[in-house]
């Protein structure tokens, strides 16, 4: 996970690579404005696209000719659902795409084409979850630090309401929601938002009367009416958590609840933005609906102590292993004998 062999000064911590314009370009990925993060993690996923042996897709923007970019699968690769880790996930995704909730925005072709997209490693992550609850209970105690009794449920891409004035009136969703039991008979849940390359959630759609009228009697925001909350990208988070307080003090359909996201701990930017709503939250807050961060690689790392050995190593591949990024840097050799 962590980049070897480059010497670095006490006060430098390990870090992810700026990959060469030649590499990029070699494997269809130079995007120019992504960033250090994204740049990997593309190249990443066009790698393990290669190395799979799966024919490589591609992508236009508006009106633009489309063009092949390597972290994309062809039509035909996409259709057959190798871009789960599992043929089980993929045939969980194929149902909960068909069966989704009334409302629910899944873009199909993201789910299945985009290999960067969040939201295939959602599927990823909690599908196996879904799959087997015993192993959702035991990824839930080590790395959420919630000690059920037992999980409910796995549900994907929900909202108790959308649109509903009942909650915050809008059409925020999460995605995923693990319904539990708790040790003391209570009922519980985690609503959980997956990011992977994303640098910042892009929500911008102007917050309704209701949501405020929520979010000031909450008790979760220190100023619920600043601005910057209001618009991207602390917007998005700030719907979840406030539709979450809902869930429990407005129509309480748990005893408890909790918001958290999960993201790649060398995903600066958005470890940014997530310090940034942090600061906005009243830490009186904590005790009416939390708010927590997990790593990716915690949840990775709690599978694997779940037992789930193979489907960690997989997802610890896909997503976290940047190596190979390391060994396309170090494997370069210039092109002249050195008698200039």
């Amino acid at each position: 996970m962590w980049q070897k062999g480059y010497e670095m000064l006490p006060y430098q911590q390990p870090g992810l690579p700026i990959p060469p314009r030649d590499v990029l370009e070699r494997f269809d990925v130079h995007e120019p404005l992504d960033t250090r993060f994204q740049s990997c993690a593309r190249l990443l996923q066009a790698v393990w696209r290669e190395r799979k042996g799966f024919d490589v897709g591609s992508y236009a923007r508006a009106d633009a000719v489309p063009r092949v970019l390597g972290s994309r699968l062809h039509t035909s690769a996409a259709r057959a659902g190798v871009n789960y880790l599992r043929p089980d996930i993929a045939k969980l995704v194929r149902r909960e795409m068909a069966y989704r909730e009334r409302g629910a925005l899944i873009d199909e072709a993201r789910a299945l084409e985009n290999l960067l997209s969040s939201s295939a490693l959602v599927f990823n992550l909690f599908g196996p979850m879904k799959l087997d609850l015993a192993l959702a209970k035991k990824v839930l105690r080590t790395a959420f630090g919630v000690k059920a009794k037992q999980v409910d449920g796995v549900y994907f891409e929900t909202s108790p309401g959308r649109g509903d004035q009942a909650y915050i009136g809008d059409y925020t969703a999460l995605d995923v929601l693990i319904a539990y039991t708790g040790e003391d008979g209570k009922s519980g849940f985690l609503g959980v938002e997956v990011k992977y390359s994303e640098c910042r959630p892009g929500t911008s759609t102007p917050v309704k009367d209701r949501h405020l009228e929520v979010a000031r009697r909450s008790n979760l925001f220190i100023d619920p009416d600043d601005g910057s909350l209001h618009q991207a990208p602390l917007r998005q988070f700030f719907a979840e958590h406030t539709l979450c307080y809902t869930m429990v003090h407005e129509r309480p359909h748990f005893a408890r609840g909790t918001f958290v996201v999960v993201s790649p701990s060398l995903n600066h930017e958005m470890a940014a933005t997530i310090e940034a709503y942090k600061r906005h939250l009243s830490p009186s807050g904590a005790d009416v609906l939390p708010f927590g961060v997990v790593s990716l690689e915690a949840m990775v790392a709690a599978i694997f102590d779940a037992g789930e050995a193979e489907l960690g190593r997989r997802l610890d591949e896909r997503y976290l292993d940047f190596r190979p990024i390391f060994d396309l840097i170090e494997e370069w050799e210039p092109q002249f004998d050195g008698s200039v």
